[in-house]
């Protein structure tokens, strides 16, 4: 099992079953966040449900402008297209299973992403190399993945202007899967 962790925030995933492992039909993660953390920005997979149950914790969800409270062993279903985030309410560590259906690239998407972060000098304050990352992820898989609120046109435009500058220091999709 490979474990990743978001320096910033010190949320780590721990991939249960990858994407190779069933056939792409499905990739499970155990999320963990500290007390009082927030997850990612709001996001949508296009393609994909993302179910959420709490092991551990509290888990506040935001799901189609909503916010609901999910408890140890309650769980809910985020189904495709629909913009989402999540942040641990409580005052101690949460865990949550999430569980990606298909499972497409997400493991790409995941570890580039915490990787492309963790590499930053500022991870918390936007950036030309964060936007030119993440925009190269995106690129990789594409219509896959949506931040919610940011019209894509406008990631490519900055990451083009960014590109001046700076390339993606992270890898490509063929290289990710050569190591994952």
């Amino acid at each position: 099992m490979k474990t990743i962790t978001l320096k910033t925030s010190g949320e780590t995933i721990t991939f249960v079953k990858t994407g190779k492992e069933t056939n792409g039909a499905f990739t499970e993660i155990i999320c963990t966040l500290p007390a009082g953390q927030k997850g990612p920005p709001r996001h949508i997979h296009l393609l994909q449900d993302e179910n959420f149950e709490v092991v551990e914790g509290s888990l506040e969800l935001s799901a189609d402008n909503k916010k609901l409270v999910l408890e140890q062993g309650q769980g809910f279903n985020v189904t495709a297209k629909t913009a989402h985030t999540f942040v641990n309410p409580g005052n101690t560590e949460l865990k949550f299973r999430a569980t990606y259906k298909p499972a497409l690239n997400i493991d790409y998407f995941l570890v580039q992403s915490f990787e492309g972060l963790n590499k930053l000098r500022h991870p918390k304050r936007p950036s030309f190399q964060m936007i030119i990352d993440h925009a190269f992820i995106l690129k990789q898989i594409p219509g896959q993945f949506e931040v919610a609120g940011v019209p894509t046109f406008v990631l490519t435009l900055i990451a083009a202007i960014g590109k001046l500058f700076t390339k993606p220091k992270v890898k490509s999709l063929e290289e990710h899967n050569a190591t994952f």
